[in-house]
This record gives structure tokens, sequence and C-alpha cells, in this order.
């Protein structure tokens, strides 16, 4: 469904900066995905070798490639600009209620308070010369619509997301930017075997926590001594939460957090409420623009760690493709249908993909499926034997 300029009407034109903040987050959030994907891949960033050991064999870590110094600190830039938004957000709705300017004292009492108990909230709001703006006194609408986001609203306050970017934000501030590092995230068989025992079994929805630590010396996979087994191992990036010290996939905790801000935080303390459209994350901000409430509508929805996501079914999907098809053309075609997998976008790979696997279930649609895809692979190949060159 395509976005029209009335899906952003409860965005008022004061607040139309935290669109650009907001896409400025997601262009850092794809940074950092591109950079752990390039990290993880190419075989991974482990180093292994195999020890005998009477009739077992273990697959021992030899070494840890470090990580690139700016993921942590893109991770870092990406979350104090969430937090920056929040705190925008809210000085400009204060201003706003107040219907003027603020002077300078009152300015330095606007923030976006994280209070885990109800009591807490109530000091943060009759503090000094906060208590004296009508926007923030309890009962009005700021003043609710802050208290509604309040990590104390949550069963667990330490997980609810506000407290999480708050003390994200603190550790990159005034000590570091951010604590990562690569862990197991699964090690299993391609083909089961009985023989095998692993560090790390794989989790059909690993949560946070998972994952163990990686070091030099650490054994991940144990079999017998006699038998092949290829194994499948994944690794992550993962941050520590500095309160909790949990540690969680770094793409997912940036996900859950720009997601939250974006979908939830924003819309309720501009409108009041989260059913509204979520501000586009893919909102261009490298071009200057005379109306750039006229661009939210042209704007992508998808954001990076989505992106990301498909990048990575695209990439296994093309390889899949070569697998599934050159044996059915016959001969020596693996190279001609690698070259045409080539030539398609992302987008046109997964869909190549998601027909093979409906069609699955039935013989006569793999058949038609495949008797397609054969199509445009002949296709591909005559327009490369024209004599331009295609």
């Amino acid at each position: 469904m395509s976005l029209t300029a009335a899906d952003f009407v409860w965005l008022p034109d004061y607040q139309l900066h935290v669109a650009a903040t907001l896409a400025h987050v997601d262009q850092t959030v794809d940074r950092v995905v591109r950079l752990v994907h390039d990290y993880t891949a190419q075989g991974g960033p482990l180093s292994l070798e195999t020890v005998a050991d009477c009739d077992r064999a273990h697959v021992v870590v030899s070494a840890v490639a470090p990580l690139p110094e700016a993921i942590t600190r893109l991770v870092a830039d990406a979350l104090t600009q969430l937090r920056a938004a929040l705190e925008h957000t809210v000085y400009a709705e204060a201003e706003n209620g107040l219907g003027r300017p603020l002077a300078a004292e009152e300015a330095r009492s606007i923030e976006m308070p994280a209070a885990t108990t109800p009591a807490d909230f109530d000091k943060w709001l009759n503090h000094g010369r906060r208590r004296l703006l009508p926007p923030l006194q309890n009962g009005a609408p700021l003043a609710e619509r802050i208290r509604t986001l309040q990590p104390f609203q949550r069963r667990v306050p330490d997980e609810h997301p506000l407290k999480l970017l708050v003390e994200y934000t603190n550790l990159a501030k005034h000590r570091m930017p951010a604590v990562a590092a690569a862990r197991l995230g699964a090690v299993y068989p391609d083909t089961p075997h009985p023989g095998l025992a692993v560090s790390q079994p794989l989790e059909r929805r690993p949560q946070p926590g998972s994952g163990r630590p990686l070091a030099a010396g650490d054994v991940i996979a144990t079999g017998p001594r006699d038998a092949y087994i290829p194994i499948s191992i994944m690794t992550t990036v993962s941050l520590q939460r500095p309160h909790t010290e949990v540690w969680n996939i770094a793409v997912k905790e940036l996900e859950y957090l720009e997601d939250w801000v974006r979908t939830t935080a924003v819309p309720l303390l501009i409108a009041g409420s989260r059913d509204v459209t979520p501000l586009p994350p893919q909102l261009d901000i490298e071009t200057g623009h005379h109306d750039p409430r006229s661009e939210l509508p042209r704007s992508g929805t998808v954001s990076a760690a989505e992106r990301g996501a498909q990048r990575i079914q695209a990439a296994v999907g093309r390889t899949s493709l070569v697998e599934v098809l050159a044996p059915l053309v016959g001969g020596d075609m693996s190279d001609t249908i690698s070259a045409w997998v080539s030539t398609l976008n992302d987008d046109a790979v997964r869909e190549r993909v998601h027909y093979l696997i409906r069609a699955g279930a039935s013989p006569q649609d793999t058949v038609r499926v495949t008797n397609q895809l054969f199509d445009e692979i002949r296709a591909y190949e005559a327009r490369c034997h024209e004599p331009d060159g295609g």
C-alpha cells in the first residue's frame, strides 16, 4: 500500500526534525549490519583445528578475529541519536505547549527520564524549574505521555527499551562506546549424527543471554575420530547490556530499540497514540529538500535490520538456485546459471526461491516453475550470444 501525505498528518511541522534524525539512525544501523555481515561471513571469524584424543576428535578454536573498531562506535552513534530523537521531541512538545521559546534555565530542565518506579517519576516531575512548566505538570498531556513510556510500566523495568537506551548511552558518553564481542551462536551437523556433541546447540528462537563466549582453546564440537561429520558454525556479534551484563545479538538489539523509538515512543509523545503511520526509516537526508514533508510518502519503509536480513536471504538464495537448477538442466550449465542469477536483484532472487518453495509440495507445480526458470536461463544465454553481446 502506497503512502500519502495524509498518513503523516499526525506529525506537526515543528516535529519534522525527528524524521531526519530517525533516518540518520537507520543509515548508521545499516552500516553496522553490513560490517557485522562482512565480519561473520567468508567462513566466519574463527580459525579452527582438529585435535585427536584417543577414539574421539575435538574441533578447537585456535584464534578469533578481532572485531572492527568501527562496529562499537557506530552502535554508540546510533543509540545516542535514538536517545536524542526522544529528547528533541520532548523539548519541541514542551516549547509548543508553552507557546513560547524556553528560557535558558527552563531548557536545562527538559529531558526524557527513565524512571523505574512511579515515585521516581513523580519526583522528576516536581524537580526544580520543571514543576513550574505547565506541559510537564502532573496530569498534563505531555507529562502523561512521558509517564506511559517509563520503564516502571513493564514487569521487568531493566528490560524496558527506554532503560536499555539510557544505560547504553550513559556508557557511551562516560566510559566506552559499547561492550561487544564475537560469540558462538550455534554448532550443528549438516546431517544429524548420534556421535556428535556440540558446545552450543542450535536454538530456533535464541533469546537475550543465549550463545557462548569465544576464545582460543575452546572446544566447540566433539565426535568419533574415524567419522567425517560436516558441521555448520554460527557466530554472532553481540552487545552486553551495561546494567544487567546480559548479551544480545547486536543487530537484534539495534532493531528492537530503533523500532520502539520510531513506532512507539515518538508517536506517543507527539500524537498520544502509537496507532499512526510510523515515520519511514529510509527518508533521504543526503539531499536538501524545500519541502521535507513531501518526501515522507516517497520514502522506503523497510528498516536497516530488515534490509540486512533480505540481503542475506538473497545471498543464500543465489547459491540455492544454482544448486537446485544445475542438476535438473543437465550438462555443464552451472556457470551459465550462476551468471544468470548474478543479473537478478535481491528481490528477484527471493521471488524465484519463493516460487520454488511453494511449488515443492506439488510435482506438477515444480515442473511448471522450473520450466519457467529454464526459459529465463535460455533467454539469458541467447542474449549473451547475440552479436553485440546482449
